[in-house]
């Protein structure tokens, strides 16, 4: 949109260099933002719809990176299958030598509650596990209760994990 548009020029005119791409459904919808933001910059897709799914490796191959939004992902695609589809996209991606990130619902409950689930405890070692590079909170931290509990927690679990291996 023309909104986007001029977001963009602004950031580019501040040095910018990251820019993160919702919703990015096909190839060529990803090579039209890559063109306004330059050959330079970090394009990061977010994935967040069947045809962004069903377009992933054509994405991934001219992304830098992505991001698996299973909040949005899963209000196209049947909850129960979120958690093999998220292992596809990562097994895709680690094919191409492409970061993934994942977010939506990784510590949840601490919205409003001080401590995660035991759920939501594996639920983020096991994205780990399968080799995502990062996590991303949303809800957790923009609007829970306990924000600084919650990044302290991810940060715990983070190098909980690195000293499994």
């Amino acid at each position: 949109s023309d909104k986007d548009k001029l977001a963009i020029s602004k950031a580019r005119k501040y040095g910018i260099k990251f820019y993160s791409f919702s919703f990015a459904d096909s190839k060529n919808s990803v090579l039209k933002l890559r063109k306004l933001i330059g050959k330079k910059s970090i394009l990061i897709s977010k994935i967040e719809s069947k045809k962004g799914l069903k377009n992933l490796k054509e994405i991934l191959s001219v992304s830098n990176s992505i991001i698996i939004d299973r909040g949005d992902l899963s209000r196209e695609i049947p909850i129960y299958r979120i958690p093999t589809i998220q292992r596809q996209i990562i097994k895709t991606a680690y094919k191409q030598k492409k970061p993934v990130y994942v977010a939506t619902n990784l510590l949840e409950n601490m919205i409003s509650k001080k401590d995660p689930t035991r759920a939501e405890v594996n639920d983020v070692i096991s994205t780990l596990e399968m080799g995502a590079k990062g996590l991303v909170l949303a809800a957790e931290t923009a609007i829970g209760k306990y924000p600084i509990n919650t990044v302290k927690m991810i940060d715990f679990l983070i190098k909980e994990f690195k000293n499994l291996g």
